[in-house]
């Protein structure tokens, strides 16, 4: 393919792959505990050498490739809650989240309610990770009230504890959908010893929309750009084959 048509095409897949993560971002303003999505720009291989050998002086970029960089796990704001299992994190660690697999994934998103089974689940469905001394069914009356600590009390009676593990090893997340994250090769996080859980609130998503409707439009006027080159090239090329015939 020509140089140019292959530079102007990469340019066009690489910012159309930052839209579409935009895009998500944008979409995902409102969703409780969504962490932002970055985008990797890379320079792909410059080529240097010219076909008789010679070095060039600046060489010329082969194009661009994007992909989805790590999630921006800065604090959200926290927002109020109507239930007594709405939490939020403040500062660092994530909540433990079974899958159906039973693999142990982490999340933000504290909108927590028990089922008829006196299981706590998430907002996917999916069973939290929480240490039950006892069996929600057998909890005293009353409204149960969970500690910056994580500990679960009903009245003056300790009913179980939930644990916060850390996020140190964020770089290495893998998303698995609905606000949920798993490390690779089975790898599990430690649990944070002193963690600060808000009760009757959520974290909110860290989304700002003024930057991210920035952000997107700075990118599609660039996407514009390189289609009028890449349509430019074109024509071109049209016309050299047409002074050759």
């Amino acid at each position: 393919m020509n140089t140019s048509l292959s530079i102007s095409r990469s340019g066009l897949k690489g910012l159309q792959n930052h839209l579409d993560i935009t895009s998500n971002n944008i979409a995902n303003v409102n969703t409780i505990g969504y962490k932002q999505k970055n985008t990797n720009f890379y320079e792909l291989l410059r080529n240097d050498i010219t076909e008789q050998g010679n070095q060039l002086p600046d060489g010329i970029s082969r194009g661009v490739k994007s992909t989805q960089g790590q999630f921006n796990l800065t604090q959200g704001s926290l927002i109020a809650g109507n239930n007594p299992f709405d939490l939020a994190i403040a500062g660092k660690g994530m909540f433990g989240i079974r899958l159906p697999n039973n693999e142990l994934a982490y999340t933000r998103d504290g909108a927590f309610r028990f089922d008829e089974a006196g299981i706590l689940r998430n907002s996917s469905g999916n069973p939290v990770e929480v240490n039950l001394t006892i069996p929600k069914n057998n909890w005293p009356v009353g409204v149960p009230r969970v500690s910056e600590a994580g500990q679960i009390s009903v009245g003056n009676t300790l009913v179980g504890d939930i644990p916060i593990f850390d996020d140190n090893q964020s770089s290495q997340l893998i998303e698995v959908g609905d606000n949920q994250w798993v490390l690779p090769n089975g790898m599990q996080a430690n649990q944070l010893n002193n963690p600060m859980i808000k009760q009757n609130f959520l974290e909110s998503s860290n989304v700002e929309l003024a930057d991210a409707m920035s952000d997107m439009i700075v990118t599609q006027r660039a996407y514009s750009m390189n289609a009028k080159v890449l349509q430019s090239s074109d024509e071109m090329m049209q016309r050299i084959n047409e002074f050759k015939q």
